[in-house]
């Protein structure tokens, strides 16, 4: 019912503010400058070719300043020539929307002379092409090996870089979104396609910064990009099929078989894969938190966010490979269908996904407290089994009315459920090396999750260029059902002499609900006031709701669960409303982009507890500035420096009025009248790229500091009965501040065929808290240099080294003879090499190294080395059989070390160890034009 009159409202608003007006025309401008001496062109011929005949539409000559400006051009599909003696002729093919103007930024020509040289001695001219601020690839021009998937091309673009977990770095900041022919590709999923797209389907790749829908829309700048990667598919490509199938297994039980299929008819694509592995493959993704509800916390500004209960990822967050503990086997499945309908005026794009995972394994945790006048240690041991599983659907339909007015809805959803049971067992010592305490803990849990995302844009452009008014609708449902139980066995022990003097038993069942249900509504209207001037007016209501269900039963004399604990029960109510109207002004200048303003809210909190009866009500007035510059000093040289102000609210589970004992002897409480917080975040960013050099420079830094922050009070008892006990709950303190920075150079040594990058970068944490009474201030801090080495001979070998060392400092006021310090190194060196008789060897060596430390003395340093030698078999080497082995050196294990306020936690873990597996992989097409790989 909810959806259908949520549908009804969209429609009512569209007609409303629908209506029919004819296409308008528009300007196309740009600058011509020479390439070497970087000197602007004058009277240079521009001219406009109608695409579908090559008809003379009009031409034009640049100006004293090179600039020039093509006026009253139609919508349609055009070619741009541009010709000067002596220069080599600029042709390049356009689309006008006759909306918006079209700057095609800055045109760089090259000397016919320069030209030849360069495409006799190189060859590279016409590998690469600068449009705009977009840098295009022709993938053709690097050699990759046959049956090479796209992530493999994208490791030889120059200023692209693929870590060993798929993550694309491109012109020195991180790529967050891959598209595929200008469309998403299973949803916002990069590795979809660069995993599982075959290189030689490819026709071009373009890397640029996608601006935001709304700035798209309104052809207002406002400081909002992400890099983006799209992938051009050749035409031939295009009809039919093509795919890869992978089957593997070994000894030990180990398997890994994974079968995609593509199918593209002109616009329509329609792709399934299939994934069952008990090596760790749990899916194809880099980073799916949010779109599968996890989320630590919320922050509120006026234009986005919701109120979010808080939590972690799971594992099927994590792309490719499983990194959570344990021993784990995994189903995935999944299908992705887009197509273009009416002109190109409605688009769909949808997919879904099928996720199972099981995971039986252990670990050890060492935790050292660090207090005002002495230390705890904490050894603790545990065993779990875990299985869980989820549907997950997403969708996108676009609907361009007219050349004025579109609508676009994207929804998400997923249902799933999850059982687990652990086992713990603690102990808990002082720095004499007496215990405190020891534990033995059993948990158990049943879960049913499921969440529902919507969002409906209705943009409206009118005739005056600048002049546009959108509508915002969004909704979100969230909901939690978890029942457990929990029996535990606590020993508390003489401080002085170790002597037994107090057990505390629990035995309990637990009724966990979350529900969270937030609805969101903005309208925006932006307005020309000047040349390059532009102000937008804004206005939005949220509305968001939290219902938290905490139910404790101890056993009665019946042997049942049906005795209601009040210490550990509470139902709560969390109900947000916030009401925002704000103004920004923005200048877009050919090179200098400035953007201020700011939002002021008005928020409403109610907190009812429903057991108590009782209701805190909170009014706060908040003012959200926010300020952009940006600056281009070229098409690939620019520098930014961003402000925004923001609230973060506190959890539904951090200022719930109730004890949760889920772990006896780490117990939180909720805080009622935890406030919300503000934070000031800045961020600074330089770029500089030269594609035909092949080098380029960046350099990044965010700083933030929080005024009322959110930080933890929390009492470890060091005298009683409870001693080693650890309770705690949030609370409001002021001087947190945290922030990073660092920077890269990458460069390609053209006599070497070698390319190379090095960066550095650094953290650092300032954090209050309260600790026995006391006030804290923990300082934890880390300074890393990286170096990244990379070469490549077509059909002969490929190699790669890449290190990270990092140094790790934390000091906390409390206890300042308390120090730590440590190094951590990684190194990975990969190779890769054909030999006659179509085999190949690969090999990779992974160092893990992390120094020991007064209270972490284990050596947890591991080698990891894996490697394969196959052969290529069948025409065109499509199919490749291969005997993989993986940890040779049986090494392998889980670790991490994390430092939070006073504690410090080393943790060690179960995970996959040495296997052997043969495999058979085959990719296949049958495209017209296409060379048949069977």
């Amino acid at each position: 019912m909810l959806i259908k009159k949520t549908c009804a409202i969209i429609l009512l608003l569209h007609l409303t503010c629908l209506s029919l007006v004819k296409s308008q025309s528009t300007t196309i401008k740009g600058v011509i400058n020479d390439t070497i001496n970087k000197q602007q062109l004058a009277n240079t011929s521009i001219s406009l070719l109608r695409a579908t005949d090559s008809v003379l539409v009009t031409f034009t000559r640049s100006a004293a300043s090179g600039s020039f400006q093509l006026k009253n051009i139609t919508a349609g599909k055009y070619i741009t020539m541009i010709t000067m003696p002596s220069y080599a002729n600029y042709f390049d093919k356009i689309e006008v929307d006759g909306k918006t103007e079209l700057d095609l930024g800055t045109i760089s020509m090259t000397l016919k002379s320069r030209l030849l040289e360069e495409v006799f001695v190189k060859q590279t001219i016409a590998a690469i092409r600068i449009k705009g601020d977009t840098v295009e690839f022709k993938a053709d021009s690097f050699k990759v090996r046959a049956g090479a998937s796209v992530e493999e091309m994208l490791r030889k673009l120059p200023g692209l870089q693929v870590d060993k977990d798929g993550n694309i770095t491109a012109q020195g900041t991180k790529v967050e979104k891959v598209l595929v022919d200008g469309e998403e590709f299973f949803g916002d999923d990069p590795t979809m396609a660069t995993k599982n797209l075959q290189a030689d389907a490819i026709d071009k790749v373009q890397v640029f910064d996608k601006k935001s829908d709304q700035a798209a829309f309104s052809g207002i700048d406002d400081g909002t990009k992400i890099k983006t990667i799209n992938l051009t598919m050749k035409d031939d490509k295009k009809k039919g099929y093509f795919g890869k199938i992978e089957l593997a297994a070994g000894p030990e039980n180990r398997w890994n078989n994974n079968v995609m299929l593509n199918q593209f008819k002109t616009k329509k694509k329609l792709s399934v894969y299939g994934i069952m592995s008990s090596t760790g493959k749990t899916g194809l993704n880099w980073e799916e938190r949010d779109k599968f509800g996890a989320s630590s916390s919320m922050e509120y500004n006026a234009d986005g966010g919701y109120f979010y209960s808080s939590g972690g990822g799971d594992e099927f967050d994590s792309y490719g490979s499983f990194y959570g503990e344990g021993i784990p086997t995994s189903w995935s499945a999944g299908t992705h269908y887009s197509n273009k309908y009416n002109g190109d005026k409605q688009t769909l794009n949808g997919s879904y996904r099928y996720n199972k995972l099981n995971t039986e394994g252990g670990g050890t945790t060492l935790t050292q407290s660090i207090l005002p006048e002495n230390q705890f240690f904490t050894l603790e041991q545990r065993e779990s089994f875990t299985t869980k599983q989820r549907h997950s659907a997403n969708g996108t339909f676009e609907w361009q009315i007219d050349s004025f007015t579109s609508v676009k809805v994207v929804t998400n959803g997923y249902v799933g459920d999850s059982r687990s049971s652990s086992t713990f067992d603690s102990e808990t010592r002082n720095a004499e090396n007496l215990p405190l305490n020891n534990s033995k803990r059993f948990t158990s849990s049943f879960a049913n999750n499921g969440s529902f995302n919507s969002n409906a844009l209705i943009r409206k452009r009118f005739k005056k260029p600048g002049r546009t008014i959108s509508l915002t609708l969004d909704q979100q449902f969230r909901q939690n059902e978890n029942e457990g139980s929990l029996f535990s066995v606590n020993r508390f022990f003489n401080e002085t002499n170790g002597n037994l003097k107090y057990v505390d038993t629990v035995d309990q069942q637990k009724l966990n609900d979350v529900l969270n249900t937030g609805y969101f509504s903005r309208i925006a209207y932006t307005e020309p006031v000047a040349k390059n001037v532009f102000v937008e007016l804004g206005a939005g209501i949220r509305v968001s709701n939290s219902e938290a269900k905490r139910l404790s039963y101890d056993k009665s004399f019946s042997g049942k669960y049906d005795v209601l604990n009040d210490t550990f029960s509470n139902h709560y109510n969390f109900n947000v409303i916030t009401q925002s109207g704000g103004m920004t002004w923005r200048y877009n200048g050919k090179k200098l982009t400035v953007s201020g303003g700011g939002d002021l809210a008005l928020t409403d909190l109610k907190q009812k507890d429903e057991l108590n009866d009782t209701l805190i009500k909170y009014n706060f007035k908040n003012i959200f500035p926010r300020g952009n510059v940006a600056y281009k000093f070229n098409s690939n040289s620019r520098v930014s420096l961003t402000y925004n102000g923001n609230t973060r609210q506190p959890t539904i589970e951090q200022i719930q009025p109730i004890a949760d004992n889920l772990n006896p002897l780490n117990i939180a409480i909720g805080n009622p009248a935890l406030q919300q917080e503000f934070r000031h975040s800045f961020n600074l960013n330089f770029n500089s790229y030269k594609v035909l050099q092949q080098r380029g420079f960046n350099v990044y830094s965010s700083y933030n500091f929080i005024s009322n922050a959110i930080s933890i009070s929390e009492t470890t008892n060091t005298t009683g009965n409870s001693i080693g006990q650890r309770v705690y709950q949030y609370v409001n303190l002021n001087g947190n501040y945290s922030g990073y920075g660092g920077g890269g150079y990458n460069m390609k040594f053209k006599k070497a065929d070698l390319n190379m990058s090095i960066g550095f970068n650094l953290n650092i944490n300032h954090n209050n808290s309260i600790i026995n009474g006391k006030p804290n201030v923990t300082d934890n801090n880390s300074y890393a240099l990286n170096l990244n080495l990379y070469k490549f001979k077509e059909k002969k070998f490929d190699i790669s080294y890449y290190t990270d060392v990092r140094f790790n400092t934390s000091t906390s006021s409390i206890n300042r003879s308390v120090v730590t310090e440590f190094f951590t190194q990684n190194h990975n060196l990969g190779i890769n090499v054909t030999l006659p008789y179509k085999l190949e060897i690969n090999s990779n060596i992974e160092a893990r190294l992390s120094e020991r430390t007064s209270t972490f003395d284990q050596n947890n340093n591991f080698y990891l080395w894996n490697a394969h030698i196959g052969r290529k078999l069948f025409k065109n080497d499509k199919g490749l059989i291969k005997i993989q082995a993986f940890d040779i050196l049986d090494q392998n294990r889980g670790y991490s070390r994390t430092i939070n306020s006073n504690i410090i936690r080393e943790n060690t873990f179960q995970s996959l160890s040495r296997y052997f597996m043969l495999s058979f992989v085959l990719n296949f097409n049958k495209t017209p034009g296409a060379v048949q790989g069977k």
